[in-house]
């Protein structure tokens, strides 16, 4: 199974950095397992961090400057990190939904860095971070409802279909990550005030925080603009 990034990405994003973690067999059936930790990380956020300043922390406008330059307008269709910053500074917590979820939401809050991921065998075939062309649908996470894609707007996809729209905006309900999940992909994002480093961290930190519910195996891999493809079993 394959992970990559489109060439046609780097020519209109050349500072796209993913940071991409491949776990196996985990035990996904637990319940709020990170409640201190995000309580204390939202905390975090709301003492460094104002509402109406929000647009102007790099990292965000990194990911504003994105959605408008494929055509989306950041204040209505906001960056995942956006959403999770502006529900924390509005006083609202983030919602527990399962061990896999809330681990990539929290390193996501930590290291303002967009996180998402796939329940691998949900999926079909290789994964792809591309622009779209326009024939493409979408199913969102919790809809039966097959939605337009824009053409060259940025998507992940699998063989078939979208697995998320908008770059991170909206995650699919097909690889939907639940309880009963076992195997997936989980990706941390970065652009042009990103490190690798930072990047790195982040992988380090989400590896730590599920290996207590994993007896399988971790592969962690960095892609961007010199490394645009990472090859797991499937």
């Amino acid at each position: 199974m394959k992970f990559s990034i489109d060439s046609a990405m780097i020519d209109m994003f050349p500072k796209v950095k993913i940071g991409v973690l491949v776990v196996r067999n985990i035990d996904n059936s637990k319940g709020q397992i990170f409640s201190a930790l995000f309580r204390k990380a939202e905390r975090d956020i709301r003492e460094k961090y104002q509402l109406e300043e929000l647009a102007t922390v790099p990292k965000i406008a990194d990911w504003r400057e994105a959605y408008r330059k494929f055509g989306f307008k950041p204040s209505l269709n906001r960056s995942s990190i956006e959403a999770l910053m502006r529900r924390i500074l509005q006083g609202k917590e983030v919602p527990s939904i399962n061990p896999i979820v809330d681990a990539y939401n929290l390193v996501s809050i930590i290291s303002l860095l967009p996180a998402g991921g796939d329940d691998i065998d949900q999926t079909d075939g290789d994964i792809t971070l591309t622009m779209a062309d326009g024939t493409e649908h979408f199913i969102m996470l919790g809809s039966d409802k097959s939605e337009e894609i824009k053409k060259g707007e940025v998507i992940y996809r699998d063989e078939k279909e979208v697995l998320c729209r908008s770059w991170n905006y909206r995650e699919c309900d097909k690889s939907k990550i639940t309880k009963d999940t076992k195997n997936v992909c989980l990706v941390l994002e970065g652009l042009e005030h990103t490190s690798e480093e930072e990047i790195l961290e982040a992988l380090a930190k989400l590896r730590e925080l599920l290996t207590p519910f994993c007896t399988g195996t971790f592969q962690e891999f960095y892609l961007h603009k010199g490394n645009l493809a990472a090859v797991f079993s499937s």
